[in-house]
């Protein structure tokens, strides 16, 4: 019975979820069959549903679009193994045959060509266990190992020892056998190997450079300084006009109230300005200009408010001992309020 096993690389026990023959709705909205609470995900994102003997993924015009063993796709059949990127969430898709139908299965590679019989030369289609033209019973095939690539998501058949998604170096993989010779027509079978799946920053994304930060920083202190200074200009010039001679005992009440309720805000602009692009969209303007985003040590991304929040209070602290929190980034080391929130800074991935 087809099955999702969402997020699979999970240290608890993944949530396994049958599908049904009706058509599966994911999204972000409560009404879909599967509920996505994620701020990439399109209210509906995406649908699987079973149609010509076969389960097709089908993208519903979302704004992040739908990953397929690290390839967008707008529509695509799903085959046993392949892994769904939607938005932070991945889905693996199972289709096993049930137990004690017995017989080999044939299990065909997205990337292999189409299957024959051996004998009368009919098309084979997985699942087969008897020849649809003949009858004969199909010989068990050679296994193919195969495993997942950390940077892209992208599963890799072995022996490799690079991504054929991405071209990164797939660390721990057996370096390619010398060619044995012809391989038979029935070699298209593979197995998944039953492994959590790597920590996407192993290999994954590099961190972001020095210069790169500081030119990021500088522009969205430069936005955030830009508008707390326009909203700050009526006290200060009240203020500053103030004549000499006048005491605080002769100023009126209302500009004094003005004045204690506007630096507050101006400071909740500057942290909402932090904590909505960092959790909600997974980088700042500035960030995003300089090709950068913050990222979980889990690969988590985006990292949602309440992480991003912690960010935050850890900025501050790094910044309370004269910026001695930073110091770290001199030396390739990640900052105070990297370590407190359990974040990273890098590169972004162009997909």
């Amino acid at each position: 019975m087809a099955r999702l096993v969402i997020n699979p690389a999970a240290s608890r026990a993944p949530r396994e979820l049958p599908l049904p023959r009706a058509p599966l709705l994911i999204g972000r909205d409560p009404s879909n069959d599967l509920v996505l609470p994620d701020a990439m995900v399109s209210r509906r994102h995406a649908v699987i549903e079973y149609r010509d003997e076969q389960w097709v993924l089908r993208d519903c015009a979302s704004s992040n679009g739908s990953l397929v063993n690290g390839d967008r796709v707008e529509q695509r059949p799903l085959k046993d193994g392949d892994l769904v990127a939607i938005g932070g969430a991945r889905l693996l898709f199972r289709d096993e045959p049930a137990a004690g139908s017995g017989g080999a299965k044939v299990i065909q590679h997205p990337s292999s060509p189409r299957l024959r019989c051996a004998d009368c030369g009919a098309m084979l289609r997985a699942g087969d266990s008897f020849c649809r033209g003949c009858g004969a019973k199909l010989a068990p095939a050679p296994i193919q190992a195969r495993m997942v690539c950390p940077g892209c998501a992208a599963v890799v058949p072995l022996p490799a020892r690079f991504c054929n998604g991405c071209g990164r170096e797939l660390a721990g993989a057996p370096p390619p056998a010398a060619d044995s010779g012809p391989v038979s027509r029935r070699a298209g079978l593979y197995e998944v190997v039953r492994r959590p799946l790597a920590n996407p920053l192993a290999a994954g994304p590099r961190p972001a450079p020095l210069l790169r930060r500081l030119a990021a920083a500088a522009f969205d202190w430069g936005v955030v300084g830009s508008v707390q200074a326009l909203l700050l200009s009526p006290v200060l010039h009240y203020w500053l006009t103030l004549p000499p001679a006048q005491t605080v005992a002769e100023v009126r009440f209302a500009p004094i109230l003005v004045s204690l309720a506007l630096v507050p805000l101006a400071c909740a602009l500057a942290a909402l300005y932090f904590v909505h692009f960092w959790g909600v969209r997974g980088a700042t303007p500035g960030q995003r200009l300089m090709d950068l985003e913050v990222v979980a040590e889990d690969g988590k991304r985006p990292i949602g408010v309440p992480q991003a929040f912690m960010r935050l209070l850890g900025y501050a602290l790094a910044l309370a001992p004269l910026g001695g929190g930073f110091v770290g980034l001199l030396f390739g080391a990640r900052p105070l309020h990297d370590r407190i929130a359990g974040t990273r800074v890098v590169l972004r991935e162009r997909r």
